[in-house]
């Protein structure tokens, strides 16, 4: 099973930071493979970025991958929720799962 320290080594050797909340990187455990998939698919040009994070309590959250340079020209993924409640909604899925 691939594991969120596998997705970061591929984006490392890709020269690619990959920027993800704590609360997020936690919530994609168990879906690590899916997340790859779409984080290639992004990469690729072949998806719009979204990924959708289905959440401990029910439902999910929408992701979306962006790509960026940094000022010092590193190019930089980030994944952010496309909703402003979105991380707030991740944050209580994780604490119903304690």
């Amino acid at each position: 099973m691939l594991s969120f320290e596998s997705v970061e080594e591929v984006c490392e050797s890709k020269k690619i930071t990959l920027v993800v909340h704590p609360a997020i990187r936690r919530a994609v455990k168990g879906y690590e493979e899916s997340f790859y998939v779409g984080l290639r698919c992004f990469l690729k040009g072949e998806s719009d970025g979204t990924y959708f994070l289905p959440l401990q309590d029910g439902g999910y959250v929408r992701l979306a991958f962006s790509q960026r340079w940094s000022a010092g020209e590193h190019k930089i993924l980030r994944v952010d929720p496309l909703t402003p409640e979105g991380l707030q909604r991740v944050k209580n899925s994780l604490a119903a799962d304690i």
